[in-house]
């Protein structure tokens, strides 16, 4: 536990005044043989990252950690506390598969945090209206921070998984005014994350009417213009103000990859000339953003503790950069955070894109189709998170 206190709970926060990994998890923990076990178990895998010695200790630890769990799940309790302490031992243990590279199990996890949060009951007295799934988790400083956690993973898991959140994003408008733990002043950005993941491109063996493909880009447009009206707080650091943009211009690449996808898709853009001026305007508009992107992360030291939240922008803003000095500085961004943390979703987030340059730098000679992560994900079978 005194490792997991004095190196894991400094690698994740952005801030040391509002690290929620010391000051909610570790008093939870105290009650809890789940939690405590997940977060040892969390601790030893990291060390066993630096240290082989460590490797059997990590693995007996994985073990107790997830009997633990199951123990405490099948007891059963409608006490708010302990559900949730059981969801912070899912979103614990999740963070351990996702730093030792396990790029399926965490899901599972997720899963079953998701299951937990929903199922959540809570009568604050006699008469109150009962308050059910994410709002029974409100009333307290712990339950909101679980709420981000799971929030953080769940959203920013489905960009890259290719799917909608497990849970509408809802329960975050009123629990995002704060200082969170993962993204600081930007946990907003999340909700318009989900919204952007939520958005419904048929597949390619679908048709699409011309209503439908109105609504969409009405739709579009409209979280476009969200996302660039979005503002961060005038008091906040300026290492925070910019990761929250960082986030926002990341959040609009990500938006202008689901448009470029409705537009390939959509049979309302059958004149090729159209369809090719419209993927024009994106490209720019992605240009833009990654440039975007890269500019307000610059604005971040390497040796700042708010560049422990920077895979996702650096992911999104690689995926689509072309020139050389940005693709160098996101390499050199990357190895940096690595050398650090030894989290391997970073290892692997580079790995692709590595991959996705080098067809890049192909295609350009043998003037082939544009690579993407997406398909190169996909083509590997694996999941991967960028938390």
């Amino acid at each position: 536990m005194k490792y997991y206190v004095n190196v894991m709970t400094q690698l994740l926060t952005v801030s040391y005044q509002h690290n929620s990994f010391l000051s909610e998890f570790v008093p939870m923990a105290v009650d809890s043989p789940a939690l405590s076990g997940a977060l040892v178990s969390w601790a030893s895998g990291h060390l066993s990252t630096v240290d082989n010695r460590y490797k059997i200790t990590a693995l007996e630890a994985r073990s107790t950690a997830l009997s633990r769990l199951a123990e405490a799940i099948s007891r059963g309790s409608d006490n708010i506390s302990v559900q949730e302490t059981n969801a912070a031992t899912c979103l614990v243990l999740l963070i351990s598969e996702v730093c030792l590279g396990n790029h399926a199990g965490w899901y599972d996890h997720l899963i079953g945090a998701k299951n937990i949060i929903s199922s959540a009951k809570f009568l604050a007295n006699t008469g109150d209206e009962m308050l059910l799934g994410p709002n029974a988790l409100k009333g307290s400083v712990e339950g909101r921070w679980i709420l981000r956690n799971f929030a953080y993973h769940d959203i920013l898991g489905s960009v890259t998984l290719g799917t909608k959140p497990l849970l509408r994003a809802d329960y975050l408008h009123d629990i995002t005014g704060v200082i969170d733990t993962y993204l600081g002043i930007g946990s907003g950005i999340l909700i318009l994350i989900a919204e952007i993941s939520y958005l419904d491109p048929k597949s390619k063996s679908d048709t699409y009417t011309l209503p439908q493909n109105k609504k969409m880009s009405s739709k579009c447009s409209e979280i476009e213009q969200r996302l660039k009206a979005w503002q961060c707080h005038s008091d906040a650091t300026s290492a925070l103000v910019a990761l929250g943009y960082a986030y926002r211009s990341a959040a609009l690449i990500y938006l202008y990859r689901r448009m470029r996808s409705f537009i390939r898709l959509g049979s309302e853009y059958s004149s090729p000339t159209h369809r090719n001026e419209l993927l024009g305007v994106l490209a720019s508009k992605i240009s833009l953003e990654t440039t975007a992107t890269l500019n307000h992360i610059a604005e971040i030291p390497s040796t700042e503790i708010v560049e422990s939240a920077l895979l996702f922008p650096l992911f999104l803003a690689g995926g689509e950069a072309t020139k050389t000095m940005e693709i160098n500085l996101i390499r050199q961004r990357l190895y940096l955070m690595l050398e650090k943390r030894h989290f391997q979703n970073i290892s692997r987030a580079l790995a692709i894109l590595e991959e996705v340059w080098d067809r890049r730098m192909a295609r350009l000679t043998l003037e082939s189709d544009d690579a993407d992560w997406q398909e190169i994900l996909a083509g590997q079978g694996c999941q991967l998170l960028l938390t």
